[in-house]
């Protein structure tokens, strides 16, 4: 009879180790006997793995580096002020800032398409592509009066007809622009039957003033006279014997009642006017006796005829260039920020009523307006036939003014020069100047 192993320590790991059955088995003589009938080989158990787990947790690292690194790192942008204006403007102002408008609507007194309120509010940092909500107006409920304060006449009259109410306009002075509704009766959000009238007080401008007098002062004198009295002044040189800059006339004259911010020529003095007295009678051939070729007097080099700078500080780009160009005058645009309306003029570099020479040019600063359109280069075009300069402009989504100091702009005049020059970077719609020959 075969010996039982002993049991194995429990706390030993096992090697691989053989399990081996045994039958036992009495045979007739009496002999116990043991017979091997079947053998199996167990592996020792294997530690869990690890790796899987630490791969799992790497990836999971990894992505919040990622995660945080873009969302610290995305550029910021200034949320633009657009409350009060109209929807189809607000959304292209909230895109240009590179944010994205998402619009809700809700009943207002004031009319349908106006943006009430926004979130988050103007000058706020967010980061590129965030969301600006905008509330715009659905238009008044019915039988409730709009308010039109602030807009112009034709505006007014179409969001209150459109609201089902009678419009009846007076005109008065006022600081305001002509043509802007400046007070109703009764007021936005009032609630009145539907059919009724509804009383507005447009803008006419400003009241008249008495034009003061400024004869026989200089022209910057006669400048600021003017400014002061809430006038502008057109400054015009002309031949006489007063000493140079002096004003020796004026239109309106006097006295007299203009708008305000209208302007007054001002007829000045220019330098080398007593040149142009004829020469004494006695001096001159018999009228009945030609001069022999020989007598001819020799040809002489005309000197540069003076111009006088004009004031346009407050004008309109296109009205400004055109008051250089009655005086012989070129400009040069530099387009500059300014809360002044876009392409209103707000300064010059030389003082009105400055003395230059015919062909001179001045530059002037105009405004690009609080919210700039998105800017964009500009062709040259120098020495291109005027059409098809004008033509190259407009397609770039620039306005285009020609002008010719000594003759008529024609479609096939020569463009001399343009301002600003081709290649500088200025708003879309801007207005360019051409200069043209004959």
């Amino acid at each position: 009879m075969s010996e039982i192993p002993p049991p194995r320590d429990p706390g030993v790991p096992p090697e691989d180790e053989t399990i081996v059955a045994e039958e036992w088995a009495v045979r007739p003589e009496g002999q116990v006997v043991v017979e091997q009938t079947e053998t199996e080989t167990v592996p020792p158990p294997r530690p869990p793995l690890i790796w899987p787990w630490l791969l799992a947790f790497l990836v999971a690292v990894l992505a919040g580096l990622g995660a945080y690194y873009y969302f610290t790192h995305k550029s910021e942008k200034t949320v633009p002020a657009v409350t009060g204006l109209r929807q189809e403007r607000a959304d292209a102002v909230v895109r240009d800032a590179g944010l994205k408008p998402e619009t809700s609507r809700e009943a207002s007194s004031k009319p349908r398409g106006i943006v009430l309120a926004q979130n988050p509010d103007a000058g706020t940092k967010v980061d590129e592509g965030s969301k600006v909500r905008l509330v715009v107006s659905n238009g008044p409920p019915r039988e409730t009066v709009p308010d039109v304060v602030g807009e112009t006449q034709t505006e007014a009259t179409s969001d209150l007809t459109g609201a089902g109410f009678k419009p009846e306009a007076t005109t008065a002075f006022s600081n305001r622009k002509a043509g802007v509704v400046v007070s109703q009766e009764p007021k936005g959000g009032a609630t009145l039957k539907e059919g009724s009238s509804v009383r507005l007080t447009v803008s006419k401008g400003s009241k008249p003033v008495a034009v003061p007098d400024v004869v026989g002062t200089t022209s910057s004198e006669a400048t600021a006279t003017l400014r002061q009295a809430g006038l502008k002044a057109n400054v015009v040189g002309v031949p006489s014997d007063k000493p140079s800059g002096t004003v020796v006339a004026q239109s309106p004259a006097a006295g007299k009642q203009a708008k305000s911010g209208a302007t007054v020529r001002l007829n000045v003095a220019q330098a080398g006017g007593q040149t142009t007295t004829q020469p004494a009678a006695t001096t001159a051939p018999p009228a009945t006796t030609a001069p022999p070729a020989t007598t001819a007097p020799p040809a002489t080099t005309t000197a540069p005829q003076p111009a006088t700078v004009p004031d346009v500080v407050g004008k309109e780009l296109a009205v400004a260039a055109r008051a250089f160009a009655d005086q012989g005058l070129k400009i040069a645009v530099q387009y500059v920020p300014s809360n002044e309306a876009a392409g209103r003029v707000i300064a010059q570099a030389q003082p009105a009523g400055t003395q230059l020479k015919r062909g001179d040019t001045v530059q002037l600063n105009v405004s690009v307006g609080a919210q700039p359109a998105a800017e964009t280069s500009v062709p040259d075009v120098v020495g291109q036939r005027q059409q098809q300069g004008r033509t190259a402009l407009q397609s770039a989504g620039f306005e285009v003014l020609a002008l010719n100091l000594n003759g008529t702009v024609r479609n096939e005049s020569p463009i001399a020069a343009e301002t600003p020059k081709g290649g500088a970077t200025i708003p879309r719609g801007s207005l360019v100047i051409l200069y043209v020959g004959a």
